[in-house]
């Protein structure tokens, strides 16, 4: 029986070691490219190939059992913390495990190696993972010799369960086998202690054990993946065996003795028949096997060069096709741009020819003001889909209101929707949680890119429909929410249809050639919608409308109506907080320090400037306790930066160095930029230009105790 234990050790070490090779051949992938996206089409097809020749799902695992598959889904690992330190400590692992993800539990036997940190999406990642069906490793370790009644387990060092064969959910949930056999009373307290001793010592060997009913334990180390194989068979099997197995033996002996016999003879006959001519043509023959054998070779050869041609010419085409596409939009978009530009040009010269003409130079701010917000609105564009393609992207979770969601997007768009004289109807079903957790301004992104849309293309008259509904779902931590953005204008041809979320793309026709777009917004919109775990669909005819649906699921969140309104109370007797308040702020450029100055006189506060970090420290520093309220640190600065300032001012003797609140000012919003200013000892981070109700809202949290909202990368876990 040792010779079995043994056979079956050296079958799963041979088949594991090929699952660890091909493992380390996406270890060398993911080294060479060392930060890499699960979206690129060339990562997509190398693992999409790897999978589908393993038979198996590929996972990229961090140091606290998180994963994340090939395909993107997350999911969580449930196994002990002894197999992370091992594979921390640079073991590979076998285990059968269970994965968490999509609210759905699947078992799968997992086989992972460690390997050097490498990044996907912006995530650090420690170790690279297989799963393959439960099935599979069964029947690799099939024994066939005991009639099914051989029982295989292999075991951690801790003796818990990372595999068998026996069916039933508590063998396979870190169960100990050594206690399990302890309590069937089929070994003793000495003799488990005594095999815990050779497990650990790394030994082999059979033993017999239980008396009332006997059986053999058969054991040896899998040192592939620091584990025990176990092998149980009731005596009476291995008997059975071995007298069938006698049997056997003597009618082989028997049958190989007649069958000698007959070879010598037919043999001695053979070698006296042989000819010249036999030879040739067994000669001949072997040649035709191998001219067969090479001509099959290179056909496979010549197979292999045409999928790699056609694979090259796939990839120029799409290369083409992108560069084609960035084209089109650069000339786009330096039209789109120069259009606000020239407007706020040109209007800027009839503000100084009309200077005295109060309600005329009223009109042309508000003229460029709509202007800048729809430039500002092509720079954002580019802005966001630059930081979707780099991972980028953050998101900022917070409890809201779906109502008061759905009436802020009125608010927004009743001025547009007047204009046209459209119709904008807005329809609940079914709303159950009003509060969820989410991304608001996101949300209110995607949401506003497909009103915007469906404003700018239906025709002075037309009707609008934006419905929410709540979906039923069995979970009760998510709410499933369904939105839908409809409407009756020009609607979509079945062309652009399937390219309208691909980005730098637009509809070309005579009437949609004059209407401003940067081609980005459906790209942005659909990276957004899936980012956030939902997905995006359209369905329309052209001339008949269109309608957008999205679905999603949000965190269920506590309501808070209640404390909103005595929060609101509050903040209404508050008055405004900035009345009285007097700044300390660094900005080096004239005009922007101007504007800060007059924004926050309006608002009945007072400013210094300063002009760089050097001068801010020095002005702290001669400043009395109570001269300044707060500090507005700009950045990017000459001779000292923001960062730089900020800790010098928290080093400094001062009084207040430790305690008074300095709020950064950037023109990023990236997740790094928030890192570094808190890191340096900031309070908050808001991005430039500073509105002055977000200036408020933060010093408002400030007060209480608050400061930077939590934040999570885009494709990723992790919380700043």
């Amino acid at each position: 029986m040792g010779a079995v234990v043994e056979q079956i050790q050296q079958t799963y070490d041979l088949q594991v070691s090929g699952y660890y090779s091909q493992l380390q051949l996406v270890e060398e992938f993911l080294l060479h490219e060392r930060e890499l996206s699960l979206e690129a089409d060339t990562n997509k097809n190398f693992f999409e190939a790897w999978e589908k020749e393993s038979e198996s799902t590929l996972i990229f695992i961090q140091e606290n059992g998180q994963a994340v598959s090939a395909g993107g889904t997350k999911m969580r690992i449930d196994m002990p913390s002894k197999l992370l330190l091992d594979l921390k400590n640079g073991y590979n692992i076998g285990k059968l495990v269970r994965l968490d993800y999509d609210q759905e539990k699947k078992d799968g036997y997992l086989v992972a190696i460690p390997c050097q940190e490498y990044t996907i999406n912006g995530e650090t990642y420690t170790a690279i993972g297989t799963v393959y069906d439960h099935s599979k490793l069964d029947s690799m370790l099939k024994l066939k010799g005991y009639d099914g009644k051989a029982y295989l387990f292999m075991l951690d060092h801790d003796g818990n369960i990372t595999y068998t064969n026996l069916s039933g959910d508590k063998y396979q949930r870190n169960y100990s086998l050594l206690k399990h056999l302890k309590g069937e009373q089929a070994i003793t307290e000495e003799e488990a202690n005594l095999f815990k001793k050779k497990f650990d010592n790394g030994e082999s060997g059979v033993a017999l054990l239980g008396k009332q009913n006997p059986y053999y334990l058969g054991y040896c180390p899998i040192e592939s993946n620091n584990t025990i194989l176990v092998c149980i068979v009731e005596k009476g099997v291995v008997d059975n065996v071995l007298m069938d197995y006698q049997k056997t033996v003597l009618f082989t002996t028997i049958l190989m003795a007649g069958s000698i016999l007959l070879l010598f003879a037919g043999l001695f006959y053979s070698i006296s028949r042989l000819s010249l001519a036999d030879q040739k043509a067994e000669y001949e023959k072997r040649n035709n096997d191998l001219h067969l054998q090479t001509m099959k070779e290179m056909e496979v050869v010549n197979q292999k060069l045409k999928k790699a041609k056609n694979v090259a010419t796939e990839a120029l085409q799409t290369a083409e096709n992108a560069n084609k596409a960035k084209t089109d939009f650069l000339s786009n978009m330096s039209h789109d741009i120069r259009t606000p530009m020239n407007a706020i040009i040109g209007i800027t010269s009839l503000i100084r020819h009309d200077a005295g003409n109060k309600a005329k130079v009223i009109e042309y701010a508000d003229k460029i003001d709509i202007s800048s917000q729809h430039l500002l609105g092509i720079i954002n564009d580019v802005l966001d889909m630059s930081k979707i393609e780099a991972g980028k992207t953050v998101f900022k979770y917070s409890d809201f209101s779906i109502l008061d969601f759905m009436q802020e997007l009125d608010t927004i768009f009743h001025s547009q929707i007047y204009e046209k004289q459209q119709t904008f109807t807005i329809i609940k079903e079914n709303i159950q949680h009003e509060w969820v957790n989410g991304d608001q301004v996101h949300l209110m992104q995607i949401f506003s890119n497909l009103l915007s849309n469906a404003i700018k293309y239906t025709q002075e008259g037309g009707k609008i429909q934006f419905l929410v509904e709540e979906c039923e779902t069995k979970s009760s931590v998510y709410a499933k929410y369904r939105f839908l953005v409809s409407d009756n204008g020009l609607g979509i041809s079945a062309d652009f249809k399937k390219t309208i979320f691909d980005p730098f793309t637009r509809a070309e026709s005579s009437v949609t050639n004059k209407i401003q777009g940067t081609g980005l917004g459906m790209a942005i919109t659909r990276n957004l919608v899936e980012a956030m775990g939902g997905t995006i669909d359209v369905e329309s005819e052209l001339g008949q409308g269109s309608c957008f649906e999205v679905l999603m699921d949000l965190k269920i969140a506590e309501d808070r109506t209640v404390a909103l309104a005595a929060q609101e109370e509050t903040d209404e007797q508050d008055g405004n907080i900035l009345q009285g308040m007097r700044f300390l702020c660094a900005e080096d450029n004239e005009l922007n320090a101007e504007i800060l100055t007059e924004l926050l006189k309006i608002e009945g506060a007072e400013c210094t400037i300063c002009e760089n970090g050097e001068e801010i420290l020095k002005a702290f520093e001669q400043s009395a306790p109570g001269d300044y309220d707060m500090i507005l640190m700009d950045v990017q600065m000459p001779v000292m930066n923001g960062y730089e300032a900020t800790k010098a001012i928290r080093r400094s003797s001062h009084k207040l160095a430790k305690t008074i609140p300095i709020i950064a000012m950037t023109a990023n919003a990236f997740s790094e930029d928030i890192q570094h200013s808190l890191a340096a000892g900031m309070n908050a981070h808001i991005s430039k230009p500073v509105e002055m109700k977000v200036l408020e809202k933060t010093i408002r949290s400030i007060k209480s105790g608050g400061g930077v909202p939590n934040r999570r990368l885009l494709n990723s876990d992790k919380w700043i």
